[in-house]
């Protein structure tokens, strides 16, 4: 067995030694109190003086739809609000997907925020592999408004009313068509879930948006279609579609002779489109919470409010929290349509 044996060497006595507490340790410790405070406050600083550079709101869709064209109007009256430049940045492609995926990456400052619909939170039950998650990296800031979907039917058919509509889609199933503007759109989910509600079967036929749709729902090629108001309402006054139901939760003010969804029957058709901003979702509370009071204001305000009703979008506004909430159960409702009407794209 091998002895091991250590022998320590005395070191010559030199005094005291200095302990963590000493005066190097102490300034040492305030220097990095001063460092720690100054950063904290600098951050703070930054949030209370928000903004103070231009805002950059990216529509992941082409100029002059919808989406832009309301983004457009609120943007306007927020920038006047906090006096500073609001600028919109049209970046279209993959349903929504280019321009998200940037702002989901981008810097979580409050400068670059993004202007959505329903297809937000529909993408991840159509797109499996996407490369960011619309719910997890990008937050609610406020919901512009609904946007509630008229159901209109061929004035070349029969069918003048809902329950006409359903009685003849029974008896004559090979007729019994809607037209979309794409497979997976909010329109083709809106006539699935419609389908699926009334026990009937319907036939997709997408289209590359609905100014060709409406050309073969005018002969009677194709039966039925939901699409917005601003859309549809104009070609059922010139007497080329029926109006048959609209999803909103009250009769729509232009529309009064249109009835609801729930006044006929359909409470689950409740609902239709929306629109909103979002952020993404590391930017500060303080800075969501300003955006989301001074978009509020900006709804509310007469001229964008009136504006947007005439644009078919009912204004709403409300909390990031209670958006987020709302933008969770979509997503929900919607994949339980994408699941049964088993819809695939790559």
């Amino acid at each position: 067995m091998t002895n091991f044996s250590f022998s320590l060497a005395r070191r010559p006595y030199s005094g005291p030694r200095r302990r963590p507490g000493s005066r190097l340790g102490k300034l040492l410790s305030v220097f990095a109190w001063t460092l720690g405070a100054s950063l904290f406050a600098s951050h703070a600083s930054a949030q209370d003086d928000f903004p103070n550079r231009p805002i950059r709101v990216v529509v992941p869709y082409t100029a002059g739809g919808v989406s832009d064209t309301v983004t457009r109007l609120v943007t306007q009256k927020l920038s006047e609000r906090l006096k500073t430049p609001v600028i919109v940045e049209n970046m279209p492609g993959a349903n929504g997907q280019i321009g998200s995926q940037n702002v989901a990456r981008a810097t979580p400052d409050g400068y670059t925020l993004l202007v959505v619909v329903a297809a937000h939170v529909v993408n991840p039950s159509l797109y499996p592999k996407m490369s960011y998650s619309p719910l997890k990296d990008l937050s609610g800031v406020s919901l512009f408004g609904h946007i509630p979907l008229l159901m209109v039917s061929s004035a070349a058919l029969p069918p003048k009313t809902l329950p006409e509509f359903v009685e003849w889609a029974k008896d004559h199933p090979e007729k019994a068509t809607f037209a979309s503007s794409g497979t997976g759109s909010g329109a083709q989910l809106a006539a699935e879930l419609f389908g699926h509600t009334a026990k009937i079967d319907l036939t997709h036929i997408p289209y590359k948006g609905m100014a060709p749709a409406l050309i073969d729902m005018f002969s009677g090629q194709v039966a039925m279609a939901f699409d917005s108001v601003q859309t549809m309402m104009p070609q059922v006054k010139a007497g080329k579609l029926y109006a048959l139901a609209i999803t909103s939760e009250q009769r729509w003010p232009s529309s009064p002779d249109v009835p609801t969804m729930n006044e006929l029957g359909y409470p689950g058709m409740t609902g239709g489109s929306w629109i909103g901003l979002l952020a993404p979702s590391k930017v500060p509370s303080s800075i969501i919470d300003k955006l989301s009071a001074e978009v509020q204001a900006a709804v509310d305000s007469p001229e964008v409010h009136a504006k947007l009703i005439e644009y078919g979008i009912d204004p709403v506004g409300g909390t990031p929290a209670q958006f987020n909430t709302f933008m969770q159960s979509e997503a929900q409702r919607w994949a339980q349509v994408v699941k049964q009407a088993d819809i695939r794209l790559e």
